[in-house]
């Protein structure tokens, strides 16, 4: 038979004494029908209340606020409830009508009216087996939503998800307080994906946006590369992680998106310490993760794999964190066919995340929208575009030195989305031979072309501060503890033995071409941005090639990666400059492993000059709800000056 308690207490953070009881306790997995749940240890409620009923084992229920005046004028109908419920089925993938076992309905009115009015009522509500009301001070309501009654108090509801792509490398909760993380001690859905992690995921009814917290419960994914308090930092590296003890601190930029109201629910699989690895021949010490587009069997690329592969395949995840050195964030973009973003060197904080080299290193992350992407760019980067925010560039580059796709089909797409911005900015492209750019402005006395001048400066410049920022110290620590070198992957293996090659002459000739390059690139090629984050010139790439790449390919050893060579990779990086990668379309293929046509993602970068980085992010946005709302117009009419273009290798 139903039940119902009117109970006087006060809903408020555990105590201590409660937490450490709750310390002792298992945290357990409930099922509601084929849907997984965690609840943690601890309870919310103070440790001094009265509980709910007594002899509950994790029983699902629903807290409900009952408004003042609703009570005061004593008219109280469930549609007013259903509609609360509906709104829940709508924002919340954690609540569900398993919770409506049991409502909880809180109060801050100290005189209920009729409270049997209010059983009555909310036991009209199909599914409802108990009720429990209870009053509280105004300023201890807890959140509305899905909650687990366990011998009478509240706990949390985190749904579970099966990590089925294999992008994570250990899923997080809150420890003590929201700055410091713990790895999930549950698993589910073992029985359908064996070997899967399970991630948590807190309801998104907990949380609610305010000016100090603007995007509270955004849920975040972040490279393990980067620091979270209370866990190790692994690198995909088995003996880095036995090596060092978990993190004190998070990553600045980590923390000021916890700051900011995010929701960090675990650490993703790179690439050994963000190098470069080839799939699945280079990935020993952890299976890479795979990438949900086409067939399911394409290269996630690297090194950010497990942040491009996790907001590819989960809607659940609104984004994940990754880092760009020369490739990283950019090269998984494309292969996975969504969006994400090398920033300006700089852009945001590197400390508390593992090196490779200050002069390239940046931070960045991934989003399934542009519109998307630029909530995340806005709060990484903060806004500099405090004035003339809506300003469109007034010039598109389209570098002949990489224009047209070799590939038909794909140069098409491109073809679309450029008309596109071309009808977005109201501008023709302009078409740029780099390679004869450099020849008109090169320093006196330099005879090499642009790809020959520039050929090992990422390779000088970058990898003796892999060495020095890295493999110095962890090398012999590991060795003074374990009484052993480290076992690495293949190209790690190879790098060590490589990076201590790298002479301090070579790297100074190469920081000096990397001054040059910069020189160069804003004078003849690019005009700086602005006090404002305001680029006047976007330069267009093209980052697939129709071709599918597979994870299965043998090879006949390591990628041996070095960094030597000029391509449209290194145009941004030398210049410090964002670039963001925008899925543009998909091309067919015939998958080798299931004889069926499949489809590739299609995408292009989009560079803006240093600093433009928030700027980019939102001209990308207005871009596609602007194409969104006209995309039959702008495809649709034919305008002859998109192919009308001036070639020029002159000053901007």
């Amino acid at each position: 038979m139903a039940s119902f308690l009117l109970a006087l207490f006060s809903f408020a953070t555990c105590s201590q004494g409660l937490m450490s009881m709750a310390n002792r306790l298992v945290s357990t997995v409930v099922r509601l029908g084929n849907v997984a749940y965690y609840m943690p240890p601890t309870p919310f409620l103070h440790a001094g209340s009265p509980p709910l009923g007594a002899g509950q084992t994790a029983e699902p229920c629903t807290l409900l606020t009952l408004e003042s005046s609703v009570e005061a004028s004593n008219n109280i109908q469930s549609n007013m409830f259903e509609t609360t419920l509906n709104e829940f089925d709508l924002v919340d993938d954690v609540w569900s009508a398993g919770f409506l076992h049991t409502l909880v309905v809180q109060t801050s009115n100290p005189t209920l009216l009729n409270p049997t009015e209010i059983q009555n009522t909310l036991f009209r509500i199909p599914g409802v087996k108990a009720v429990h009301i209870v009053q509280v001070s105004g300023t201890s309501l807890l959140h509305q939503g899905p909650y687990f009654l366990h011998h009478g108090h509240l706990h949390h509801a985190y749904r579970l998800y099966p990590d089925t792509v294999g992008a994570f490398i250990v899923a997080t909760v809150p420890a003590s307080d929201n700055n410091t993380f713990r790895s999930l001690d549950v698993s589910a859905y073992g029985e359908d994906y064996p070997s899967t992690l399970s991630v948590a995921v807190p309801s998104r009814l907990y949380f609610t946006k305010t000016d100090e917290k603007p995007y509270a419960g955004l849920r975040l994914a972040i490279k393990d590369i980067i620091d979270l308090k209370g866990l190790k930092t692994g690198a995909s590296s088995r003996a880095y992680t036995a090596l060092y003890s978990p993190r004190t601190a998070n990553a600045e930029a980590v923390q000021r998106l916890v700051d900011l109201g995010f929701v960090v629910v675990g650490k993703l699989k790179t690439t050994q310490f963000a190098d470069s690895e080839w799939p699945t021949c280079d990935w020993v010490d952890y299976h890479g993760p795979f990438n949900p587009r086409g067939d399911g069997y394409l290269t996630t690329s690297g090194s950010s794999a497990g942040s491009a592969a996790a907001i590819a395949a989960y809607e659940w995840l609104d984004f994940s964190l990754g880092t760009d050195t020369l490739g990283s964030i950019r090269a998984p973009a494309a292969a996975q066919g969504i969006f994400g973003m090398r920033s300006s060197l700089g852009a945001a904080s590197f400390s508390g995340i593992v090196p490779y080299s200050p002069k390239f290193d940046t931070l960045g992350g991934f989003a399934r929208t542009a519109g998307e992407f630029k909530v995340l760019a806005e709060a990484l980067y903060g806004s500099p575009c405090t004035t003339d925010a809506g300003r469109k560039p007034t010039k598109i580059l389209y570098p002949v030195d990489y224009w047209p796709a070799n590939d038909e089909p794909s140069q098409e797409v491109f073809e679309a989305f450029i008309s596109r911005l071309e009808a977005f900015l109201n501008v023709n492209r302009t078409a740029i031979n780099l390679e004869s750019a450099w020849q008109k402005h090169r320093p006196d006395g330099v005879s090499e072309s642009l790809s020959e001048y520039f050929e090992h400066v990422f390779e000088w410049a970058a990898n003796p501060d892999q060495w020095a920022g890295l493999f110095n110290s962890f090398l012999p620590d590991y060795e003074a503890k374990f009484g052993k070198p480290p076992v690495l992957n293949p190209q790690l293996r190879f790098k060590v033995e490589y990076v201590q090659s790298v002479t301090p002459e070579q790297q100074a000739e190469a920081v000096g071409r990397l001054k040059v390059y910069q020189s160069w690139f804003y004078k003849h090629v690019m005009p700086p941005a602005d006090e404002t984050g305001y680029s006047s010139t976007v330069l267009v790439l093209p980052w697939t090639t129709g071709e599918p790449e597979y994870r299965d390919r043998y090879r006949d050893g390591p990628q041996q990666f070095t960094g030597i060579g000029f391509f449209f990779y290194n145009l941004g990086p030398y210049a410090e400059a964002p670039e963001l990668i925008i899925p543009v379309g998909v091309t067919p293929y015939i998958s080798k492993l299931t004889g069926q046509a499949e489809s590739l993602p299609a995408a292009l970068g989009l560079v803006g000059a240093k600093g433009s980085d928030v700027a980019l992010a939102r001209l990308v946005s207005a871009l596609m709800e602007d194409s969104g709302k006209k995309l039959e117009s702008e495809i649709g009419v034919e305008r002859e000056e998109t192919t009308e273009v001036e070639v020029i290798a002159d000053d901007l």
